[in-house]
């Protein structure tokens, strides 16, 4: 039988950032489907808030509406579908995102880049083609597979990763998607090298981890990057070498200061794109700029030094969750924070009920926080 669970219910988009004013979310009773097939039934435990939310409440993604929100989340298997072969009923699980493991890039083993996701995204399904959220009736959809600001999500099998059950909660959501994004950023779309030089762009919860990871990979030095000072002093807690403050300085400049000849690696982890610009400009001759944030639609267009870039052999790539394989890259993380080598304590910066979703998206959106625990 479906269960009852409270919900965040985005209704529709906004076209301002209004978000307390004109409440764009709320929280209603939804019925969740049973599991079938190879769907799984999570109580969540912890969920957090992201950029990405806001994102959908700003429609700058293509969506169906009305849809629950949420998708940084951790929670325990309730019930497994008839053909669910690697999760049992107790396991503690992080949402990640949909990888069906029968396409070219799954089975080439960059399940990040599934070819399902997007269709399934866009049209608020699982996919496995179910509509697991329902109204008086009427469908609510899915976001990006996970719907973590819920009591309960459906979600197919792939989506639902085990991890130590000593990993608590309100951690283990921060692993389903700002760690997993930021980290694999620099050490596996960038791969970057011992002793290579970084510079950051943006140090939030996303960039943290990557700063968090060039300091495992003993990068130097590490360059952070952003216009709120409390977000600098943490990067320098967590592994910065360097801060610089681009909201009274170029930080082209200051980082050409700390290296005369360009850095190795430049990450643009704010979805600004004249911020990608900066990041050309930041890196030497062979440098690499890894796009990480991503920017509304339509605000897409960037300012490219072409001449730079061809004289200079410097490359631009894209970095999406990370560059990894969610099921191997989840557990992996995990472990690096139960061992104490990846901190994720700092990263949380308030606690709210599901009721103020619409004041923790103001908060979030006022540059104060990097994330904030939504309690269902």
């Amino acid at each position: 039988m479906p269960i009852e669970s409270r919900a965040a219910v985005l209704e529709e988009p906004i076209d301002d950032h209004d978000f307390t004013g004109r409440r764009p979310v709320s929280v209603e009773t939804v019925e969740v489907a049973d599991p079938t097939g190879e769907e799984v039934l999570v109580e969540i435990g912890a969920t957090s808030l992201c950029h990405t939310d806001v994102g959908f409440a700003l429609g700058h993604f293509d969506c169906a509406y009305p849809l629950v929100l949420g998708h940084e989340g951790a929670g325990v298997v309730t019930a497994v579908g008839d053909r669910v072969h690697d999760l049992e009923v107790g396991d503690h699980v992080v949402l990640g995102r949909i990888a069906c493991g029968r396409c070219e890039q799954c089975r080439a083993g960059h399940s990040n880049l599934c070819a399902r996701r997007v269709p399934a995204n866009e049209s608020g399904r699982l996919r496995t083609g179910t509509v697991p959220f329902s109204r008086d009736g009427d469908p609510v959809h899915h976001c990006l597979g996970v719907s973590s600001f819920s009591e309960y999500t459906l979600v197919s099998e792939d989506v639902a990763i085990p991890v130590p059950e000593e990993l608590p909660m309100d951690r283990a959501c921060l692993l389903g998607c700002g760690v997993f994004t930021g980290f694999g950023a620099v050490e596996n779309t960038a791969a970057v090298e011992l002793g290579s030089s970084v510079a950051i762009f943006g140090v939030g919860g996303v960039g943290l981890n990557g700063v968090q990871a060039a300091d495992i990979c003993d990068a130097d030095p590490v360059i952070a990057v952003d216009v709120v000072p409390e977000k600098l002093e943490l990067a320098r807690e967590l592994g910065a070498t360097h801060a610089v403050d681009a909201g009274g300085t170029d930080p082209v400049e200051r980082i050409r200061e700390v290296c005369p000849d360009g850095v190795d690696y430049a990450f643009e982890m704010t979805g600004q794109s004249a911020v990608i610009t900066q990041a050309l400009d930041a890196v030497g001759s062979r440098g690499e700029v890894i796009v990480v944030g991503v920017p509304p639609f339509g605000k897409e267009s960037v300012d490219l030094d072409v001449y730079g870039m061809l004289f200079g052999e410097k490359a631009i790539r894209g970095s999406l969750s990370g560059s990894y394989n969610l099921p191997l890259a989840i557990p992996r993380l995990a472990e690096l924070v139960v061992d104490g080598k990846l901190s994720l304590d700092e990263l949380v910066t308030g606690t709210r009920p599901i009721t103020e979703i619409n004041e923790a998206m103001d908060a979030l959106e006022g540059g104060g926080q990097i994330r904030q625990l939504i309690v269902p």
